[in-house]
């Protein structure tokens, strides 16, 4: 689409950014509630989990593992086995003596800038050294440690701690060295270790069957008696922001108005315009000449235009209409999927924006703006935006936005204050077969995601900019956001954009199911 006839339409009602209370109250008044938040996913330097939160059902809160502040602890985390070894997080990081260090479910990873790696901490003999052995042994049926470590403490008639013990890649620096003898404990057999506790059952559990060895979770041990510090017990807020229109968009083509270019026009003589005009003349009406209007005003020959056409009436159609599915035959007069979804797409080219947000003259949508669109009209409303996109030319592609997910880092030099956010978007993509139905997203697969920072409340923020590959280029980040004015009597109103005898009822009719 070429930016010096559209914009005449998209700036003539302004910018109008609706607020959060006004969002808040458009998304209660019937509108059904978003997808629900998943229980872990990435981020930029990281994961976060929920599963640990003690929040049954609830997954915002949680803990992130991060490589932030040149501490790489979620890499360190993969190293050592991530999930299968060292369970979910259940702590943030804390301070553990000199080290920086985060607790787990099995134990707690501790970063020693010595070796530039994390270690797992003696979680057992920090126990002991806290005076905790009387109520491991009492509540946990963990015995105290005798005074000497060593490996022949795991002699037993059963040799099952023996190779739970050995089967580990490095079990020295897993589970450290026994620290106790074999005790029996009733239902198992006991044996305590530098950093966890092994338990051999005699009769089968629900969590283990007879016979079969378990390491405990050294981890919430030592997060249920002290180690772990309060403030690093308690779960972060989310890192995450979703939002989803309530109608999925479809997929279509993008009806170039450069004569001779690639795939059909509008204005082709076997075209929709020309199908519409017959279907209308059937009816006993005057010609209305659409085919005509369109050659005279959206033909174009010029060679230094590298972009022209209707993909913004396009994606506004993709937001608000049903898709067209199967062909139709009126009157004798055969129309396409291509066709139906073109009359469309042509028929919105006429509409303006009632609310939009970013100028070409002023770089684009700001992140701030960027940001407070997407969670109100997506996330809030679910509502889905027209994204035009600056594509290294002097002509922008728009697209049909329908779905976000952002995630949040805090800056470590201002975590208050300061947010970086990767947002990443599902938009649907009109590079596809003008018969094409269904819904291909853009720009493929691999969607687009957004990098930026913003100041302030994550929900309404101050101010911001765009970073990393989100600065400038080709997509960069986007010339603006907007959604129509669905209003029948301000299309055109801006400027003439689509013929005056289209009629949206002779339309509903050819592509009415």
């Amino acid at each position: 689409m070429a930016v010096r006839w559209m914009l005449v339409a998209l700036v003539g009602l302004g910018a109008l950014v609706p607020t959060a209370a006004a969002a808040d109250t458009a998304g209660t008044a019937g509108t059904p509630p978003g997808p629900p938040p998943p229980a872990d996913y990435d981020l930029a330097n990281g994961h976060f989990y929920t599963q640990t939160n003690g929040r049954p059902g609830e997954v915002t809160p949680g803990y992130s593992v991060t490589d932030e502040a040149g501490i790489p602890l979620w890499s360190e985390f993969q190293r050592w086995g991530g999930l299968r070894t060292l369970g979910f997080p259940v702590s943030r990081r804390f301070q553990l003596g000199p080290y920086v260090a985060q607790a787990f479910q099995k134990g707690i990873l501790q970063w020693d800038p010595s070796q530039s790696k994390a270690v797992l901490a003696n979680v057992m003999d920090l126990l002991h050294d806290a005076g905790k052995d009387g109520a491991l042994e009492s509540a946990q049926h963990i015995p105290p440690p005798l005074g000497q470590a060593r490996l022949e403490l795991l002699d037993f008639p059963n040799h099952g701690f023996q190779q739970t013990y050995s089967g580990a890649d490095d079990p020295l620096a897993l589970y450290g060295l026994p620290t106790s003898a074999i005790t029996d404990e009733g239902a198992s057999y006991t044996i305590r270790l530098q950093r966890t506790a092994m338990q051999l059952w005699k009769s089968d559990q629900p969590w283990a069957k007879a016979g079969s060895v378990t390491v405990v979770n050294a981890g919430d041990l030592a997060k249920e008696d002290g180690l772990v510090p309060p403030n690093a017990a308690k779960p972060e807020a989310g890192r995450i922001a979703l939002g989803e229109t309530s109608h999925r968009p479809w997929s279509g083509w993008w009806w170039p108005s450069l004569d001779g270019g690639s795939g059909p026009h509008l204005f082709d003589s076997d075209g929709p315009l020309a199908k519409y005009d017959a279907y209308v003349r059937s009816l006993g009406r005057p010609d209305p000449g659409t085919r005509a209007w369109e050659l005279q005003h959206f033909q174009f020959s010029d060679p230094s235009l590298s972009w022209a056409g209707k993909c913004n009436g396009l994606a506004v159609a993709e937001l608000v209409e049903p898709e067209p599915t199967q062909a139709r035959t009126l009157n004798g007069i055969s129309f396409t999927v291509a066709d139906q979804k073109g009359l469309l797409a042509d028929y919105h080219f006429a509409d303006p924006a009632g609310f939009l947000v970013g100028k070409a003259d002023t770089g684009g949508v700001t992140a701030a703006d960027f940001h407070r669109a997407m969670l109100n009209y997506l996330g809030t409303l679910r509502q889905g935006l027209v994204m035009n996109a600056f594509a290294g030319t002097q002509q922008v592609q728009s697209f049909a936005v329908y779905k976000f997910q952002a995630t949040y880092m805090p800056d470590p030099a201002a975590p208050a204050t300061k947010t970086h956010v990767r947002m990443t978007l599902w938009a649907a993509d009109f590079h596809v077969d003008p018969d094409f139905v269904g819904l291909k997203n853009w720009p493929d697969e691999h969607l687009k995601t957004y990098s930026y920072f913003i100041y302030g409340d994550r929900t309404n923020p101050t101010g911001g900019d765009w970073e990393g590959d989100s600065v400038a280029g080709p997509y960069a980040h986007p010339e603006n956001l907007w959604y129509p004015d669905e209003n029948p009597a301000t299309r055109n109103q801006f400027g003439q954009l689509s013929s005056s005898t289209l009629d949206y009822k002779i339309i509903q009719q050819i592509v009415a199911p």
